[in-house]
């Protein structure tokens, strides 16, 4: 995968305080390109590998004041993904956290939904996005050009999840109101992903808004 990310015009989109941000790596080369980039919106990042286990990340989160867990991109499966299948189900209705690829298909899943091949690997593709105006799309323009590397892809959604923007009629984003959750099939970290920057700062000011905790 490229280790190029979209840092362009961060310094427009900073937010004026800082998150304590839980990062789950599950191991992608993606992975410091989204803490770069998170960092250089002004938050403090803190990173658990996968290996970790779900109980001690999730004990070191409800520590944390203004915790925001971002769940990040990785090969294979969900369920092949570490912990982050259980801490997800830990910590859904008491923090606020948004799922990358990987992130976002473990989110479907953890809220009873289905995730299966998207009929063909996705490696490096730029699509053109239709989403919704959801807040975390506030100011973005519809469509929008951005970066897709996966092989699968949720293909049902339950009722407690709203889908925000699909490409072709596939799932491209998710978010849950209530318990301030969503998620991202594609990649907002690359540069192929026009307003990367921008969306990525509107998912953590809307994750933080909610009345959580």
């Amino acid at each position: 995968m490229s280790d190029q990310s979209n840092t362009s015009n961060l310094t427009n989109v900073c937010s004026t305080d800082k998150a304590n941000i839980v990062f789950v790596d599950n191991f992608d080369s993606f992975t410091y390109n989204l803490v770069d980039q998170f960092r250089s919106l002004g938050h403090n990042v803190i990173i658990y590998r996968n290996h970790i286990a779900a109980q001690t990340i999730a004990d070191a989160v409800l520590k944390l004041t203004d915790a925001v867990v971002v769940l990040s991109p990785g090969p294979g499966a969900p369920s092949e993904a570490g912990c982050m299948p259980a801490l997800i189900q830990q910590l859904k209705g008491k923090v606020p956290m948004i799922g990358i690829c990987l992130g976002h298909q473990a989110l479907v899943e953890a809220y009873g939904g289905t995730v299966a091949g998207a009929g063909e690997i996705i490696h490096g593709k730029t699509s053109m996005m239709a989403h919704d105006n959801h807040a975390i799309y506030s100011g973005l323009p519809s469509p929008l050009a951005i970066a897709r590397y996966h092989s699968l892809v949720a293909t049902h959604v339950p009722d407690s999840l709203a889908i925000t923007a699909e490409v072709d009629g596939l799932v491209m984003s998710i978010a849950n109101e209530q318990d301030r959750v969503c998620g991202f099939q594609f990649h907002p970290e690359s540069i192929m992903t026009t307003h990367g920057a921008a969306l990525l700062a509107n998912a953590i000011d809307w994750a933080r808004a909610g009345s959580l905790r």
